[in-house]
């Protein structure tokens, strides 16, 4: 089986880890290319995984037609010279670029990490995404929905059902045995830094809040924010402002920048409580591995977010400072509830969220569409 792989953007993120984890999988007994924008953390996956990687400069969520039309024509020519069975995108510019060069010619999936018109968003840039979402439906084969969240958000605005079919994000049960990270318990980690350690990953950049985290631990009484310590894992457009926020409010928060995944999984693991706030989301993958070392988590009641956290776990909130805010005291004065919400959490993961789970849910889709 030929598959042909598409994403807008190399950089490292959930997409690009699913896009990965699909090449690793498919690539040992199938002709797998990739095509994506510039020479980034997928480029780097690729090579490692000795998959052909092609880069589209042409990529971008400009609208500029130069670069649209550009862009079409790279796919376009890739395609028909590697004629494959299936054409797989993923974020919706580069699958809108996909379908609109592709029409059909070949079996296409596109699979919904988000769309482009989640709640939130510029009611502008909304309406116009999903125009062209509707435009394109005609050229989708499948939808692969990494929520259910996703897939009804998809249907309410008239993309049709019968097209969507529903496949976690998963990770590897391996990277979620905290005894082959930790060096000791997280209690530990705390006793020996004398602090209880809070820790966000993901891109500093909307929709991400992480703002409002250092806002609620400026509010704390001296005792109880003198023995926090957050970690902020990642980069982006966000960073200098969080730092300076971070400074002017007096908060001690601690910046890694973008770390490579066995990092940020040992970084997790010296931590206590993972948050995640955020204004819209499809299924975030950093929660999943969060739960998968044991961290009890705060997130935002936003998305799919809901389809992964709820109280056995963790704490759902709203993107509101006294939630937020009642959600962390209540975790930072219960060492007890942290482990038990953390073992619930790495369970669930090991049962309902493994790579296995989504790898075969892609393989159904794959082997039902080559049917039809």
């Amino acid at each position: 089986m030929k598959i042909f792989y598409l994403i807008t953007k190399s950089e490292a993120g959930g997409a690009q880890t699913h896009v990965a984890q699909l090449c690793d999988y498919f690539g040992k007994q199938n002709n797998v290319v990739v095509m994506s924008g510039g020479q980034g953390w997928l480029k780097e996956k690729c090579d490692e995984l000795k998959i052909k990687y092609i880069e589209n400069k042409y990529f971008s969520n400009s609208p500029n037609p130069f670069r649209i039309w550009k862009a079409i024509h790279e796919i376009k020519k890739t395609a028909d010279e590697f004629q494959p069975d299936i054409v797989h995108c993923h974020s919706s510019s580069a699958a809108f670029l996909t379908r609109l060069a592709v029409r059909g010619k070949y079996k296409t999936i596109y699979t919904a990490h988000g769309w482009g018109f989640n709640l939130g968003m510029n009611h502008v840039v909304r309406f116009l995404v999903l125009l062209t979402e509707k435009f394109t439906a005609k050229y989708t084969d499948k939808y692969i929905a990494v929520s259910k969240f996703v897939k009804d958000l998809g249907v309410k605005n008239g993309l049709p059902e019968g097209k969507f079919e529903v496949v976690y994000n998963g990770i590897n049960r391996g990277t979620g045995n905290p005894e082959k990270l930790r060096i000791g318990t997280s209690e530990e980690w705390g006793m020996l830094n004398s602090k209880i350690n809070l820790i966000f990953v993901g891109r500093l950049a909307e929709p991400k809040r992480s703002e409002m985290i250092i806002d609620v631990i400026s509010n704390f009484d001296e005792k109880t924010k003198n023995k926090v310590r957050f970690t902020i894992v990642g980069s982006g457009e966000k960073k200098e402002y969080l730092r300076n926020l971070a400074k002017e409010k007096n908060v001690e928060v601690v910046f890694t920048g973008n770390l490579e995944h066995s990092e940020v999984m040992k970084e997790l693991a010296k931590n206590d409580i993972f948050v995640f706030i955020s204004a819209w989301e499809g299924f975030p993958y950093t929660i999943l591995e969060a739960m998968s070392v044991g961290l009890p988590v705060i997130a935002s009641d936003v998305g799919g977010i809901s389809e992964i956290v709820d109280n056995t776990v963790g704490r759902l909130v709203k993107n509101e400072t006294s939630q937020i805010s009642s959600a962390l005291l209540e975790l930072i004065d219960g060492r007890e509830l942290r482990e038990k919400l953390g073992d619930n959490g790495r369970r669930l993961v090991g049962s309902k969220f493994s790579l296995g789970k989504m790898l075969e849910g892609t393989e159904k889709v794959y082997i039902e569409i080559l049917k039809n």
